[in-house]
């Protein structure tokens, strides 16, 4: 929800193929994906070229198949800019 609002407001699409992992709190704290290495599978499997993933969860990529490292982008964000910049401003 907070990445359709943020792509209304800025009047840009999000990118193709995107989703978003974890949670933004209301204060704006962001909050770990569980089931990290399931989630970021099963959507590869299911088209995702770009999966954005909380910073916490950086010590679980080494649990990710190489075959979906090969074919999904995983960059990482560690608070709502980060997120705002890598879906929808595209930078």
């Amino acid at each position: 929800m907070y990445m359709a609002i943020l792509s209304a407001i800025y009047k840009k699409n999000l990118k193709a193929g995107l989703a978003v992992l974890g949670k933004i709190s209301i204060g704006g704290a962001v909050e770990k994906a569980s089931s990290f290495a399931e989630k970021v599978t099963m959507l590869s499997e299911n088209g995702a070229k770009t999966v954005l993933v909380p910073m916490d969860n950086l010590i679980e990529m080494t649990t990710l198949p190489s075959s979906i490292l090969g074919k999904t982008d995983t960059p990482f964000y560690g608070n709502s800019q980060m997120l705002l910049q890598k879906a929808v401003l595209g930078e």
